[in-house]
């Protein structure tokens, strides 16, 4: 199976287990190529180079199989590490919990990530 960068940057301790799967998936490092594309390789917020592309709305496990939040280049900015880190830094500091994030909506367009981090129909 192949490392996303996310990995191999050894950046995997802020992806909890259950977004595995899905960071490792073609269709994340596809999407994660075109944001970083589309911000031109600049953090958003500082204008430094990007290594980072952050979900707006944290991924969670009710929300991850749902490709207009954890696909959508809307839901998406491409930052520093710094920057990154400073996002979650507030989030945490602001009391926000991954539950206050959480979405109950099924998977649009009928599809799923499978085990192996995989877009496959329902």
């Amino acid at each position: 199976m192949r490392l996303s960068r996310f990995f191999i940057q050894g950046v995997s301790s802020i992806a909890r287990e259950f977004a595995k799967a899905f960071y490792n998936s073609p269709e994340w490092e596809k999407t994660r190529q075109y944001v970083l594309a589309r911000d031109k390789y600049k953090c958003v917020k500082c204008g430094r180079p990007a290594e980072e592309v952050h979900h707006k709305k944290h991924l969670t496990p009710d929300n991850i199989h749902d490709p207009w939040i954890a696909l959508n280049p809307d839901n998406l900015a491409s930052l520093c590490k710094d920057c990154h880190f400073a996002e979650h830094r507030e989030d945490k500091a602001a009391g926000k919990k991954a539950h206050e994030y959480k979405t109950k909506s099924d998977c649009r367009d009928g599809y799923h990530f499978d085990e192996f981090g995989q877009v496959v129909p329902d």
